[in-house]
């Protein structure tokens, strides 16, 4: 199969998505090429890149030059890799403070594009990017999914649990567009019980999709499901799995019940696609030219690495040495099966979210309630919910600036207005939302076991 789809890279994408998909077909051919060139070549090349990405953000933002100038940094001065552990760890909450220091002056901020990171944790907080970066990330994710067989163009069905990406009530053109036009079909994965299930079994042979792109818990929920049941379902070319940590039983599960590669694929809001595996096993690989990855250790959590990111694409808001609040252990070094020059990416032990279960046997993915329900609550720095038994649940939560009684109230709206029978909702203030010993930060923690106990006016 061609790894290509001339019509969609030079007409369709960039025709109707020309901020992110104008010049794909090119940029496509370029970043084709360099996965080509040795690793001592890539590495000296990122190294320019890094290099470049340093001084221009030191000659054109404030808050980096004042950075640079109290650690006793200079680009020019710097020699290896290792020297930029000289530069503070960046911190969401430094671009909640600085965001409009650390936009470069080469660029009208009128004429950038926004966007927000990921709420797994935090609240998302806004920064920017020029359109130069946003469609080299588009180029890079799309050379990505071409590794893993997906083509522009392919019939895809996501099982997807960030709103921003799709539209949850969208109009006759916009279905037209994005249903027929470019071939995808999205399934929240806000809410999970038999009909849902059953529901979405029957989208997947309607559409046959060519490509299954989904969050792994999600995923794993319809696999299941299909296996108990023994319902037929549509055979994809591969299923795709990001957004959270891809787990062996999950990725042997898939395997079993789906019969194609599952392929796993790690980036955030704030880089795009940062890695993507290979098809070898559970190995990703890095895009040395896209972002420059660090593995700081975490102290008392058996070789965990804290991972630190450099985006080598963006120069309108540059992020240096991003601390991305996810861990993982260091890579191997030796070279992969699949022939890849790109370094090694070990799978991510951070972003994991329990599966929440309730007593009418609803289940809710932890992820789902991401985008759904945080997002609206901006006076909440971190938050953390914790199922403690069927019908109750505790908030943990860091207040952020401006924060009143108003947010815990707009909390707990949201959370009964998404949560599909009445729950006890409990809220406890604390000073911050520490990583567990493994070096993960869990979002969502359930603590029950077994099978519901039958209450009054509930049904199993």
């Amino acid at each position: 199969m061609s790894w290509r789809n001339p019509i969609y890279e030079n007409l369709v994408l960039p025709v109707t998505e020309p901020d992110s998909c104008r010049g794909l077909a090119g940029r496509l051919r370029i970043w084709e090429e360099r996965e080509s060139l040795p690793s001592r070549q890539l590495q000296e090349m990122r190294w320019q890149s890094l290099r470049q990405m340093l001084r221009h953000a030191f000659q054109t933002s404030t808050f980096y030059r004042r950075r640079m100038e109290e650690a006793g940094v200079h680009p020019d001065r710097m020699q290896s890799f290792a020297d930029l552990q000289q530069i503070p760890e960046l911190t969401r909450e430094d671009i909640r403070q600085h965001a409009d220091a650390m936009v470069s002056r080469d660029f009208r901020k009128e004429d950038l594009l926004p966007s927000a990171t990921g709420g797994t944790t935090d609240t998302p907080v806004r920064f920017w990017r020029d359109r130069a970066a946003l469609r080299e990330k588009a180029a890079v994710q799309w050379r990505w999914n071409a590794r893993a067989g997906f083509r522009p163009g392919d019939r895809t069905f996501y099982l997807w649990g960030a709103t921003v990406d799709y539209a949850e009530n969208p109009s006759w053109r916009w279905r037209l567009y994005d249903q027929h036009l470019m071939r995808r079909v999205w399934a929240p994965t806000s809410k999970f019980n038999e009909q849902v299930l059953e529901q979405y079994r029957r989208m997947l042979l309607q559409q046959k999709p060519e490509i299954l792109y989904a969050y792994p818990t999600p995923v794993s929920l319809l696999a299941q499901y299909l296996r108990e049941t023994g319902a037929s379902a549509a055979r994809p070319r591969a299923v795709i799995c990001t957004a959270e940590p891809l787990l062996a039983h999950q990725r042997q599960l898939l395997e079993e019940v789906f019969a194609c590669p599952v392929i796993e694929h790690y980036g955030s809001r704030e880089f795009g696609m940062i890695a993507g595996g290979c098809g070898q096993g559970d190995t990703l690989h890095v895009n040395p030219l896209a972002a420059h990855v660090e593995y700081v250790p975490v102290a008392d959590a058996g070789g965990l690495c804290s991972l630190v990111v450099t985006d080598l694409l963006n120069y309108a808001m540059p992020l240096i040495r991003y601390r991305i609040n996810d861990c993982a252990l260091p890579p191997a070094n030796d070279a992969c099966a699949c022939g890849l020059s790109y370094p090694r990416f070990s799978p991510i032990a951070g972003r994991v979210a329990d599966v929440f279960r309730l007593s009418n046997g609803d289940i809710i993915p932890g992820v789902a309630l991401t985008n759904r329900v945080l997002k609206e609550c901006p006076g909440l720095k971190k938050t953390q919910i914790i199922q403690e038994d069927w019908d109750r649940f505790r908030i943990r939560f860091v207040p952020g600036p401006g924060f009143s009684a108003d947010d815990l109230a707009l909390l707990q709206r949201n959370l009964c207005s998404f949560f599909p029978i009445p729950l006890h909702w409990e809220f406890e203030q604390v000073q911050d939302i520490e990583r567990e010993r493994s070096g993960k930060t869990r979002f969502c923690i359930s603590r029950v076991q077994g099978q519901p106990v039958q209450r009054a006016g509930t049904s199993a």
